[in-house]
């Protein structure tokens, strides 16, 4: 009788045994699919954020092949007032001796056709053209080129900040907007991807008011050897000037 239990006791263990192997195979065949998984969606991400595979792509100097040459409309809306285009610049702030890509002819538009990857693709960025003019922007403080006719040396906004006396909404708090093709965005506007034909505005209002069509929404670009039809945005109507 002894035997006979002492035998199916270690039958009993030998199948326990042959249970954790099984399970231990299975756990090791799921943790490769798991890893295979990973590095099939790294190289995918890494392949998707190449810039030299997306627009607006640079001119090639060896085959003579031209680049991209995109424009943007961009107006600023401080606390109800439209300000001044910026002014022209071809050459970055912080070096003057850098021509760059992205830039402005003084006329209310980006000119997009990037010299280099490093300003193409999706690093084509409204942030950019900023840091290029010497000014930022981010979803809480704006820095421009210039500001409202009451106080052009105002500059620089940031939530919380009362509106300059003389201004629609002045002596209200106001807050940083910007908005694409006339639609609101959040978050930061330095990140957001310059686009052909589209519609840029940025500014500093009360948060219950909204930016508004800019005057130039349905302009045309000065020719500069690229594309200078007026645009025609569908998020945008047409405004007049000073509207």
């Amino acid at each position: 009788m002894a035997k006979s239990k002492y035998t199916r006791a270690r039958i009993r263990a030998a199948g326990r045994q042959g249970k954790r192997r099984g399970g231990g195979r299975w756990f090791t065949g799921a943790m490769v699919v798991v890893v295979i998984v990973g590095i099939v969606g790294v190289a995918l991400v890494i392949d998707g954020s190449d810039s030299t595979k997306v627009s607006p792509q640079p001119g090639d100097p060896a085959t003579g092949a031209p680049g991209d040459h995109w424009h943007a409309a961009l107006a600023a809306n401080v606390c109800g007032e439209w300000l001044p285009a910026p002014f022209e610049f071809e050459n970055s702030a912080d070096n003057p001796n850098v021509r760059v890509g992205v830039h402005t002819h003084g006329d209310g538009f980006l000119h997009i056709h990037p010299f280099t990857s490093s300003e193409g693709g999706a690093n084509a960025t409204f942030g950019r053209f900023l840091t290029y003019g010497g000014w930022s922007a981010s979803q809480d403080s704006l820095s421009l080129w210039t500001g409202p006719a009451s106080d052009p040396t105002k500059t620089d906004y940031t939530n919380g900040d009362k509106c300059p006396p003389g201004t629609v909404f002045g002596g209200q708090t106001g807050v940083v907007k910007y908005s694409i093709d006339c639609r609101e965005k959040s978050g930061n506007p330095s990140d957001a991807r310059l686009k052909d034909e589209s519609v840029i505005t940025v500014g500093f209002v009360p948060k219950s008011e909204s930016l508004g069509v800019p005057p130039n929404a349905n302009a045309a670009p000065a020719n500069d050897g690229g594309n200078t039809t007026a645009l025609n945005t569908a998020g945008c109507r047409a405004a007049a000037p000073g509207a």
